[in-house]
């Protein structure tokens, strides 16, 4: 085509493109020509006639995308991100000489459609500490080329795969990885890994919010604080042929110092089904609703709401100076008395407690025979210690770590311990109750309660963490704990 057939848009930039490409042959020398090394090997299968005909493809897939532009409807995954879009990214071509790690099994999908199932074989980087990239790799029996990706899934032991979808709905299937978080400890969220086959690489689909579809405990932006921040309970599962995440409604606390976690039994989840649109993007669907319980999950109804806290069994049976009990503790075997010399002391009998004593500070101390093992651990002596003439003092004993004798816990954080009224005015009553928990509720200015449980925050400190917001018919019978 010459210069006169061309539009004018296009005349003009092959003009500039000519005066540019003479202008830098200008500068050219007679010792910039000298031939220049290629950086690895070439590879055999290039020193072959394909070799032009593929350059040639790629001259024509230029031209095409100019034409492109200039008019006509492009191709939906030739469509260029919008600004705040999700980003795909195309593998490099590394990593052939990798081995597969010994734990890391092939899988085998359709990938083409075609039918046939592919055998899908992982390779590991080698890296000292096994956290290295995985190559992906696989020959399509469409074609009988080959096809490969590349990820970072936190560690190349054991590389696996979840069960096949179809996010697209075109009859192939996309390969579910999922990516590991080796140094974030229990519920450190993690997310899936989906590959999809275009134009022969594996390339990885994009969530459009990956915080969503991420699995673990997720951090609420902006709720940390000193002693406790707050989370949602997120997983993700392959349902048939669909990624399906669920995220819990409510965030729940959780302990900065124990990473201890207060979540009811029964909480109701937000549910949404992933499909991949024709940009490589991960796109939730509409929100449904599931109720998580111990025996699974059940449908939403009505009524469907997180259980309330469980705080409305209150302890109260007690023994003082010159008693003793075998404490109701999960069966760790402990034996409490309270002994007078010069003062109460709390003596503890045990293992790793034979005879540790504490002297208590409670005005006429009463020891309750249930042991706060909920809120110090089941693997340490404890007690709960109230007065007989002073509601507002409680104090919690625990077994030193090392086992080396009985220290008083010291309370930290927003809510006081005890029973009286903080410096703003409220009322706040504390309790221990029968399975060995330890909760204090503070007034709201509506009749309702805030619900606050103890928890160990260090060695030696104990924090509330928030439960939720109840209603009492009476406030000193916590058996009349009701919604609001």
């Amino acid at each position: 085509m010459s210069t006169t057939d061309m539009p004018a848009e296009l005349a003009d930039i092959e003009a500039r493109l000519r005066a540019a490409l003479t202008a830098r042959a200008e500068q050219v020398q007679p010792e910039d020509l000298a031939q220049l090394a290629t950086v690895v090997p070439l590879r055999p299968r290039w020193q072959s006639p394909w070799v032009l005909l593929a350059t040639a493809a790629a001259v024509l897939l230029v031209i095409g995308v100019v034409f492109q532009g200039m008019g006509g409807n492009p191709r939906s995954d030739r469509i260029a991100p919008q600004p705040d879009a999700p980003t795909i990214d195309l593998p490099a071509d590394i990593g052939r000489d990798w081995a597969p790690d010994d734990l890391s099994k092939p899988v085998r999908l359709d990938l083409d459609g075609d039918g046939t199932m592919e055998r899908v074989e992982f390779l590991a980087e080698p890296a000292e500490e096994h956290d290295g990239r995985t190559r992906v790799q696989t020959t399509l029996s469409s074609t009988g080329e080959e096809a490969y990706g590349l990820v970072e899934l936190g560690t190349t032991i054991g590389v696996g795969a979840l069960d096949p979808i179809d996010a697209d709905s075109d009859g192939d299937q996309e390969l579910v990885l999922y990516t590991t978080d080796v140094d974030g400890g229990p519920g450190a969220p993690f997310e899936p890994v989906v590959l999809d086959l275009r134009d022969g690489l594996l390339v990885r689909a994009v969530p459009e919010d990956p915080e969503l579809l991420a699995s673990g405990d997720v951090v609420v932006p902006g709720s940390e604080t000193q002693h406790y921040d707050r989370v949602h309970v997120q997983t993700f599962r392959v349902e048939g042929a669909t990624l399906v995440s669920t995220r819990s409604v409510n965030a729940f606390a959780r302990s900065a110092g124990s990473m201890t976690m207060l979540v009811p039994e029964t909480y109701v989840m937000d549910t949404y089904e992933w499909t991949l649109d024709d940009q490589g993007v991960l796109r939730a669907g509409e929100q449904g609703c599931l109720v998580q319980v111990p025996e699974g999950t059940r449908p939403c109804d009505a009524d469907s709401a997180d259980d309330l806290p469980s705080v409305a069994t209150e302890s109260t049976d007690t023994i003082g100076v010159g008693e003793q009990v075998a404490l109701e503790d999960g069966g760790l075997g402990y034996r409490a008395r309270v002994e007078d010399d010069g003062g109460p002391n709390l003596v503890i009998d045990g293992p790793g407690a034979d005879g540790s004593s504490y002297a208590l500070n409670a005005p006429e101390p009463r020891v309750h025979v249930v042991s706060p093992a909920s809120l110090v651990g089941f693997d340490a002596a404890s007690a709960y210690v109230t007065s007989a003439t002073d509601p507002g003092v409680v104090e919690i004993v625990a077994q030193t770590a090392d086992q080396a004798g009985l220290v008083g816990l010291r309370p930290v954080g927003e809510v006081p311990l005890g029973t009286g009224t903080d410096a703003d005015g409220r009322d706040y009553r504390t309790w221990l109750t029968e399975n060995g928990s330890v909760v204090t509720m503070v007034a709201g200015g509506d009749g309702s309660w805030e619900s606050w449980q103890w928890v160990r925050d260090r060695q030696t400190d104990i924090a509330a963490l928030p439960t939720g917001t109840v209603c009492f018919d009476d406030v000193t019978d916590p058996a009349s704990l009701r919604r609001c």
